[in-house]
This record gives C-alpha cells, structure tokens and sequence, in this order.
C-alpha cells in the first residue's frame, strides 16, 4: 500500500519533519530493521523525495545521532550547573543519560548494543569522546586534576555511564534500577573523591572531599 500523499512544503520544513519522522521510526526498530521505505511511508512521501533530502540511511541515521547528541552535550553542561552536591551531582547525570538514551532509542547506539556500520559507529564514537571532553571541563573546574587526568577520568564515567544505561534499561523493576543507581553512584563518586577539590570550585552546588567534607562552588 502506498502512502497518501502529503501537502507541499517549503524544503527545510520537509527536511525537519522527515527527521523527526526518521528517528522516530528508528526508535521502534533501530538501525538494522529500518528500511528507507519504512520511514517515507511513516512520513507520507514516495522514496525518490526523501532521497532528495537524504543520500543513504546511513546518511540520515547521522543525522539523527547528532540531534540527539545536541541534547546529550547540553545535559553534560549542565551538570556543573546542578545544585547540590557530588553524589548528587553524579546521580542526577546517570538518569539523565539513561533517560534520554532510552526515550529516543539510542540505547542500543550509545551502549554498541546494535551493530551498525562504519561510518555510524564512527559519528557514535565522536559523540562519546565529545560528551568526555565537556564532562572534563566540569571536571577541571571542580578538582585537582591535570588535563590529561581530566580526560581520561571523563572517558571512563562516560563508559561506566554506557553500562550503568543498560544494566538500568536490563533491570526488572524499579526496585532493581534503584539499587542499580544507588551501587554505581557510590562506586563512581569514590572514584571522583580521590581527586581533592578546588578550593574555590568553579560550579555550583558543593564539591565533597574524600573525607566528606563540602567544599561551596561559585554559587554555593
């Protein structure tokens, strides 16, 4: 059956409802179970227009994962914003990831949960270390690290936060997630404690030491 047809309009808004269109079907079946004509259908348009827009699904799939890493970075930012304290603070970013990667379905992307190609993989992986690269500024304008310490800290917390995603989105209830949450924040807020604080740090909320101790940031 084919689709019905859809009113003319302007080319960027066309282009910005297929995207919209595209990661939502996406959503429902990922990467390798995506067709092109899954998503012209979903949109009402034959698949020579939405390969006026768009070369490959490979190409369109980019796209989609870098509406989604938008948001992502813009989370990561704004951790150094969250008012409260370190454990607070390295919560608050691991249901925040969670919650996004798996509403918009990048769980499978973002955990290399699904195979995907190359080029994908690739884009998925830029998105990654970019998301380390923010989270080491806030890093850095919080503890005694070095640049290079801060990096390489941001890239495992982004790493443990891939795992603490599916191990979240695996658990069987919300009794099992919240267990979850609690064990990894914990086993990650030690890790940051080992690093002393400021003493001026330049975020908000508070900065705990390994001995517990707040440290006020810039608004605190």
């Amino acid at each position: 059956m084919s689709p019905s047809p859809t009113p003319r309009m302007p080319r960027a808004q066309r282009r910005t409802q297929l995207l919209e269109l595209a990661t939502r079907v996406f959503t429902q079946k990922g990467f390798q179970g995506t067709s092109m004509d899954d998503i012209a259908f979903a949109a009402g348009v034959t698949k020579p227009v939405l390969y006026q827009h768009f070369s490959s699904k490979e190409t369109l799939y980019v796209e989609v994962i870098d509406i989604i890493a938008e948001q992502l970075f813009d989370e990561v930012r704004e951790i150094g914003s969250f008012d409260g304290d370190t454990r607070g603070r390295v919560r608050h970013g691991l249901v925040r990831f969670y919650q996004l990667v798996s509403l918009e379905n990048a769980l499978r992307l973002f955990t290399g949960n699904e195979p995907v190609s190359e080029t994908v993989q690739r884009r998925a992986d830029a998105v990654l270390d970019r998301m380390a690269v923010e989270l080491a500024e806030v890093l850095a304008a919080s503890r005694r690290m070095s640049t290079v310490e801060s990096r390489v800290i941001g890239r495992g917390l982004i790493a443990a936060t891939q795992s603490t995603a599916r191990l979240l989105h695996e658990a069987s209830d919300d009794a099992e997630r919240e267990e979850i949450l609690e064990m990894m924040t914990t086993f990650m807020v030690h890790g940051v404690t080992g690093f002393d604080p400021l003493e001026n740090p330049r975020i908000v909320g508070t900065v705990l030491g390994a001995d517990g101790t707040a440290h006020p940031g810039s608004d605190g």
